[in-house]
């Protein structure tokens, strides 16, 4: 696994990509409207987003859904919670959960950063598992591990970017042939290094799929009173072992991992709907804004009220 406990990291240069694929991403940009700004935008193919960083932003947590972090210019460094990783273009990132992970990243206006967000298709995933264990009479190895893993870029899975941001300039080309490239792209994952973090995310019995299906409970319910032994019984486990397991897979304890999406949707409610802090707190689960204030203050650096200070696009 490519997520390492270690205190300090050198940064170096972005490493070299294929000529064309800076050039095709650019180019996206252009088209999509991001030649100028940050953000990030939805292309031609649905579960596809291009996004585009012109500055850098320092240790800031941010949500991160399940799918895949292909970086084409620029890096960032992850840190979630006691593990460190950099994600660049020779390292991809692959998040199997939600997670909210806290980025240093890396840009500017002269070289923005600039990548796509690919999100996970189980059913595709689930076909090619059963293809792949069949055809090499082999199975993928389904223990536990940390659901947030960098895996190397290798050769072909370049080509298939390059391929996927050329169609990705056109609708039609891109929903006739995007989703046979995003499949490739799956395919490549799954024979690579951490091949077996995507098997786990689709494997029904196996930790990581029964902790990513309490999660998706959790996105959904966060601002209701969650009960430990109730999430541990929807997983099929004693508490114990859930806390173990979800402790493992997410590297929070639930609870925590519980406040920690409470205040990421609460801060959403602020930045984005202009919401008053101590409204927002009650939207997310919190009976108490003053422990909410707390918690934010705590958790992002700064007040809820001055929280626009840091709202650039950094995703």
């Amino acid at each position: 696994m490519n997520i390492e406990n270690a205190p300090d990291i050198t940064v170096n240069q972005s490493p070299l990509v294929p000529t064309q694929l800076m050039t095709l991403a650019t180019s996206l940009c252009q088209y999509s409207g991001l030649a100028h700004k940050s953000a990030r935008v939805d292309t031609n193919l649905a579960g596809v987003r291009l996004f585009r960083i012109d500055s850098y932003h320092k240790h800031s947590p941010q949500m991160y859904e399940q799918g895949i972090v292909i970086i084409i210019q620029g890096h960032k460094i992850g840190h979630l919670n006691q593990y460190q990783f950099n994600y660049d273009p020779q390292q991809c990132l692959l998040v199997t959960t939600p997670y909210p992970i806290v980025c240093e990243t890396f840009a500017s206006q002269q070289q923005p950063l600039i990548g796509i967000n690919i999100d996970f298709d189980l059913t595709v995933i689930r076909q090619l598992v059963t293809m792949i264990e069949s055809q090499q009479q082999r199975q993928f190895n389904y223990e536990g591990s940390c659901g947030v893993a960098t895996t190397k870029m290798t050769e072909r899975m370049y080509r298939s970017v390059e391929q996927l941001l050329e169609v990705l300039h056109d609708p039609l080309d891109a929903t006739v042939i995007g989703p046979s490239l995003i499949r490739q792209l799956f395919y490549y994952l799954l024979q690579g290094e951490q091949g077996y973090l995507l098997a786990q995310y689709c494997e029904q019995d196996s930790a990581l799929s029964k902790i990513s299906a309490v999660i998706d409970y959790v996105q959904l319910h966060y601002d209701t009173k969650l009960q430990v032994h109730e999430l541990a019984a929807m997983a099929g486990m004693s508490v114990s072992v859930f806390h173990k397991v979800f402790k493992q897979v997410v590297t929070d304890p639930p609870m925590q991992y519980i406040k920690k999406i409470r205040l990421n949707n609460a801060k959403t409610l602020i930045l984005q709907q202009g919401m008053a802090a101590n409204i927002a707190a009650g939207q997310v689960g919190y009976e108490s804004p003053t422990q909410f204030s707390r918690e934010f203050k705590r958790y992002f650096g700064l007040p809820p009220s001055k929280i626009h200070e840091n709202a650039g696009f950094i995703r």
